[in-house]
């Protein structure tokens, strides 16, 4: 986590690009550990291979059938 004052952020001239502000006018911004980020690679890299989009199209399909059911038939509340 890296902390930036509001004298340090005011004079920035990315500043509009940035995050959003506290409360006191700092700026917080947060970084994954090493592990979560070569992970989050790891899968990214995956998720590209021909193999892995065959398996999602599967899984779309799947939610998309299930997503109609809930939002457009009212399944949620569906007595049995």
């Amino acid at each position: 986590m890296a902390r930036f004052t509001k004298s340090q952020c005011r004079p920035c001239p990315v500043r509009t690009r940035c995050t959003t502000t506290t409360a006191d006018g700092a700026r917080n911004v947060g970084f994954p550990s090493r592990e979560l980020r070569d992970l989050q690679l790891r899968v990214r890299a995956e998720q590209q291979t021909p193999d892995w989009k065959t398996r999602y199209a599967v899984r779309s399909g799947v939610e998309g059938t299930i997503n109609e059911f809930v939002h457009g038939h009212g399944m949620r509340h569906c007595r049995y």
